[in-house]
């Protein structure tokens, strides 16, 4: 009977176990958030009297990104920017990648972004190519000729995109308007996404259930010794 007491305990043990095992690594892991691409200095300009939009096409590597905000060059316009991504082959924007900017402050020579939070991170497929796109206002400035221009890893920067001169919508549409960078061409939106987000258990998740065990084994066993 003894006997049976403690296989039966066991098997519940490692029921458990394994139930745990597998719920653990559901726990999400800490993920870092970068700069899809970034220049170490521009030609700076302010000698556009028109409005429209502009931004560029990248294209997701071989494995999705998680896009959690989105932003626009600190310019000295200290304007809002409405900011959207799409996808290229559908000309359709990105449910939930949308999000207004409001830049402050900036220089000539200033190479930061301001950055808006999604509501909801968003997940960009993998090989697929999509377009970033911002409002442009009148008198605005901006870089173009960026020099010391890096694309993060898991992303690559394509065209610059251009549309709407003259009538800038509200709300960002596909600009159907492109020319081939200029190491690269005129920029004003950006965005950032997650390095990390392979959900893996936390180690100390994992030191309390197993000394849970140890401790509910020793226990039990203890009792049927009695």
């Amino acid at each position: 009977m003894m006997r049976f007491l403690k296989s039966h305990l066991l098997l519940r043990l490692l029921l458990a176990g394994a139930f745990l095992a597998a719920t653990l690594p559901a726990l999400p892991s800490f993920a870092d958030s970068i700069q899809a691409f970034s220049f170490t200095s521009s030609v700076y300009r302010s000698d556009d009297p028109g409005t429209g939009e502009l931004g560029y096409t990248f294209t997701v590597g071989s494995n999705p990104v998680v896009v959690d905000s989105l932003g626009y060059i600190n310019d000295l316009y200290n304007g809002t920017h409405t900011v959207a991504i799409f996808d290229v082959a559908t000309q359709q924007m990105v449910p939930g990648a949308l999000v207004t900017v409001t830049t402050s402050g900036g220089s000539s020579i200033d190479t930061h972004f301001t950055y808006a939070s999604l509501s909801t991170p968003v997940t960009l497929a993998a090989n697929t190519e999509y377009q970033i796109v911002s409002q442009f206002f009148a008198g605005e400035y901006y870089f173009t000729n960026a020099v010391g221009f890096t694309s993060a890893p898991g992303v690559t920067f394509g065209d610059a995109v251009f549309g709407n001169y003259g009538d800038p919508p509200s709300t960002p549409v596909f600009a159907t308007g492109s020319y081939p960078p200029n190491d690269p061409g005129d920029f004003g939106p950006n965005f950032t996404f997650l390095t990390d987000t392979t959900p893996v258990p936390e180690p100390s998740s994992i030191y309390l259930v197993v000394s849970g065990f140890c401790g509910l084994a020793a226990t039990s066993l203890r009792r049927l010794r009695r």
